[in-house]
């Protein structure tokens, strides 16, 4: 079978179940774009069962990195650098401890965690099975599975599913954790594919002469990024194309003021030259 062949069937067998049944049907639901939510079998874990601030953490940077071993000393390299090494393992083990009976109440004193294991070394990682939901997974699957059908020329597909990305990206990765600096990479990661995204839907809309998409996303882009010259470009595109030069020319202008005020830069050769084809068509 060609690679062509097993990825359309590779399609053909995740399209078979609409993303909500994948949510839906999971035993453990965690949402980190937006506030930090975990569901355990429809359930709400609420802010009194965490116990500690560092629980929640611990999950999360396990549910960033399923399967990856993390030793004792860099998890109290990332939360707990401050305190002494006592105190810290100390911290570490009890915060280990809440964690696994948060996520399985039934564990027994003695009994080992189907989700968090630990090996001889003092080297842990996340078993994550079939049970368990995240957004960030399903982001990572949605990406692929829209390049996939992108580059298969099936773009009324590949939208759907890029739309799904924007449905998490919107909300924010982790936004009550802005300022905690071991996620800045992740949320760096995250942002980057929502950009993307956002871009390639823009030229999709354009493509279609879709222009209400193209100014949603194009507007979208410019509160992520609001030096996005491609974004600004798209709406300069759409009011062009339909005949409103004078809204075309104000956003034009109100960009390349906007560029020189923040940065002392003056905008592309292409929007000059897009103004003066404006300005061209608008004299005629």
């Amino acid at each position: 079978m060609s690679l062509l062949q097993n990825t359309h069937t590779l399609l053909n067998d995740k399209a078979s179940i609409h993303p909500r049944e994948r949510e839906y049907g999971a035993t453990y639901r965690a949402y980190a774009f937006g506030q930090f939510r975990l569901y355990c079998q429809d359930k709400p874990i609420k802010e009194t069962m965490w116990r500690r601030n560092k629980v929640k953490a611990l999950l999360k940077w396990f549910l960033l990195n399923p399967g990856k071993l993390c030793s004792a000393d860099e998890f109290i390299d990332l939360f707990w650098s401050d305190l002494p090494s006592e105190t810290a393992f100390g911290n570490l083990y009890v915060t280990i401890h809440c964690l696994r009976h948060l996520l399985e109440p039934s564990l027994g004193s003695r009994e080992a965690s189907h989700f968090i294991r630990r090996q001889s070394n003092n080297f842990y990682w996340f078993h994550m099975d079939e049970t368990w939901w995240t957004d960030i997974a399903d982001v990572q699957h949605l990406f692929e599975t829209a390049r996939a059908y992108d580059t298969r020329g099936e773009e009324v597909k590949a939208s759907f599913y890029y739309r799904k990305i924007i449905s998490h990206g919107v909300l924010g990765f982790l936004p009550e954790d802005a300022e905690e600096e071991w996620l800045r990479p992740y949320r760096q990661h995250y942002e980057y594919i929502y950009q993307q995204v956002l871009m390639r839907l823009i030229q999709l809309y354009q493509q279609r002469n879709e222009f209400e998409e193209v100014l949603e996303y194009a507007y979208q882009a410019l509160s992520l990024d609001p030096y996005c010259e491609p974004a600004t470009k798209a709406i300069i595109d759409v009011y062009f194309r339909q005949g409103n030069t004078g809204m075309a020319i104000r956003k034009l202008d109100d960009f390349s003021s906007f560029l020189q005020q923040e940065l002392g830069v003056e905008p592309s050769r292409e929007m000059h030259s897009l103004r003066a084809k404006i300005l061209e068509t608008d004299s005629l």
